[in-house]
C-alpha cells in the first residue's frame, strides 16, 4: 500500500514498500516537450534531460556516475511530452547515494558550453539514428501532423535546425523555469522503512525554489484528418492509422486502454495479429498503441508490408473494426480479453521499476494511486456497449488519418 508525503517546500513523494534487495527511486518533473515555450527552442527539455547528468556545483559526470555505478547502482532518465525522469537503481544499503546525486542533480546542475556542444552533436546523431529506422520515426511524424499547429506536435528530441538555435542562456532558463518544487515528484518502491525515506526526503529535498506558474495550451483539434505517403526507398510498406483519443482524465480511458489490448496489444491472440499475421500472413509485425495526454489521446494501428499487401492489411483491419461495432465481437470473447488484461496489471505490479514509475505518474496526475483491485474493479466494469461505441468513435465518427511510408 503507498504512502504520500508532502514537504513544506512543496515537494510531493509517493512511498510504496516492497521486498527487494534494491531501491528504485525517481524523480518526476510535470513538464515535457508540450511545455516548451518557443518553436525556435523545440527539443529543450531533452537537451536538459542529458545535460543535467554532465556537472553540478558540486561534481562532474565521472563523480556522479562512478558514486553510483561502483556499488552496481543503475541511473537514467527520459523524456515524454509531458514529464521528465530521473531515476536510479541501487542496493538498499546505497540508497542515501541516491538521494544525494538526485539532489545534486535538481537544485545544482550547471550548464557548460563545451559540454552543451558535444551533448548537441550526440542528440543530432540520436535524431540520425531514427531517421535510419522508419518503424520508429513514423510514430514521432504521425503525431506532429496530428496534433499539427500545438504544443504537442513538438517532436521530443527537436530538430537539427532548432538545436542549433538554442543558447545556453536558453537551457539554464528552462532549468530554473521547470526543475522547481511544486512540480516536482519523488517516488519510491523498495524495502527500506517510509520513515527513512521520509529522513531522506527531509534532508536532500528541502532546499526552496521559485514556485512555477506554468500553464500548458489546452488541445482543440484544429486540423482535419490526413493521408499522407512519404518515398523514403524503404523495402517495405510502413503504415500508421490513427485517430484523436480519449485523454487521461476521460471516463472512457480503461475501456480505451482494453481495447487498445485486445485490438493490438502484447500478445499474440491480439485480433490484428491473429487475423493479418497468423491466418493471412500478411505481416510481420503488428501493433497497436494508445498514449493518453492530460487532454486528448492518440490511438494508432502500425504495420509493416510488401506493397502488393497494402490494401488487404487496410481491409482487413478495417473489417475487424467493423465486427467491433457490428455485434460479432461477443461479450464472452470481451470477458476473455479483460482477464488477459487483468493478468497484465498483476504481473506489472510485480516489476517494482515499472510499479515506481506509475506510482509517480498516477499521484502526479490523479492525486492518488490506484490498488490493484481498483484497477481491476474498472476494467471489469467496461461494458461491451462502450467498447462499440469507442471503435465507432475512432475509426468511422473521428475519421482515420493514414501515413504510409515507402
Amino acid at each position: 500500500m503507498e504512502q504520500t508525503i508532502h514537504l513544506p517546500n512543496g515537494v510531493r513523494a509517493v512511498y510504496e514498500s516492497a521486498k527487494s534487495n534494491v531501491s528504485y527511486i525517481g524523480l518526476f518533473i510535470h513538464a515535457g516537450s508540450r511545455d516548451e515555450r518557443l518553436k525556435r527552442t523545440a527539443g529543450i527539455m531533452h537537451v536538459i534531460e542529458h545535460l543535467i547528468f554532465k556537472k553540478t556545483t558540486r561534481h562532474n559526470y565521472f563523480e556522479l556516475m562512478n558514486y553510483i555505478e561502483s556499488v552496481g547502482g543503475d541511473m537514467n532518465a527520459y523524456t515524454s511530452k509531458e514529464e521528465t525522469c530521473i531515476y536510479i537503481s541501487i542496493q538498499n544499503q546505497f540508497l542515501e547515494r541516491a538521494f544525494e546525486v538526485l539532489s545534486e542533480i535538481f537544485y545544482h546542475t550547471e550548464f557548460v558550453q563545451e559540454e552543451f556542444e558535444k551533448e548537441r552533436e550526440v542528440i543530432i546523431d540520436e535524431i540520425n539514428s531514427y531517421k535510419d529506422q522508419p518503424s520508429e520515426q513514423i510514430f514521432d511524424e504521425f503525431e506532429e501532423l496530428l496534433f499539427s499547429g500545438h504544443e504537442l506536435s513538438h517532436n521530443i528530441l527537436g530538430s537539427k535546425e532548432s538545436l542549433r538555435k538554442i543558447t545556453l542562456a536558453d537551457i539554464s532558463a528552462e532549468y530554473k523555469r521547470n526543475y522547481v518544487n511544486n512540480r516536482l515528484m519523488v517516488s519510491y518502491v523498495g524495502a527500506v522503512e517510509v520513515k527513512t525515506i521520509k529522513t531522506l526526503l527531509h534532508t536532500y529535498f528541502m532546499e526552496e525554489t521559485p514556485a512555477s506558474t506554468l500553464q500548458r495550451a489546452e488541445f482543440k483539434q484544429i486540423t482535419q484528418n490526413f493521408s499522407k505517403t512519404k518515398n523514403l526507398r524503404t523495402h517495405q510498406m510502413h503504415c500508421m492509422l490513427g485517430s484523436i483519443a480519449p485523454s487521461m482524465y476521460s471516463s472512457k480511458k480503461t475501456a480505451m486502454v482494453l481495447l487498445n489490448n485486445l485490438l493490438g496489444g502484447v500478445s499474440f491472440n491480439s485480433l490484428l495479429n491473429l487475423a493479418l499475421r497468423e491466418e493471412q500472413g500478411l505481416t510481420y509485425n503488428i501493433e497497436s498503441n494508445y498514449v493518453s495526454y492530460a487532454d486528448t489521446g492518440v490511438f494508432s494501428i502500425y504495420f509493416g508490408t510488401d506493397n502488393a499487401k497494402l490494401e488487404q492489411c487496410k481491409t482487413t483491419i478495417f473489417g475487424i473494426f467493423k465486427k467491433l461495432t457490428s455485434g460479432e465481437f461477443t461479450a464472452a470473447q470481451l470477458e476473455t480479453y479483460k482477464q488477459q488484461l487483468i493478468g497484465q496489471v498483476a504481473m506489472s505490479f510485480d516489476n517494482f521499476s515499472s510499479l515506481m514509475i506509475s506510482n509517480a505518474k498516477s499521484y502526479m496526475c490523479y492525486d492518488k494511486v490506484d490498488t490493484y483491485e481498483e484497477v481491476v474493479a474498472k476494467i471489469n466494469a467496461v461494458t461491451l456497449e462502450t467498447i462499440q461505441e469507442l471503435a465507432q468513435e475512432l475509426f468511422f465518427t473521428n475519421g482515420i488519418s493514414e501515413l504510409i511510408y515507402k
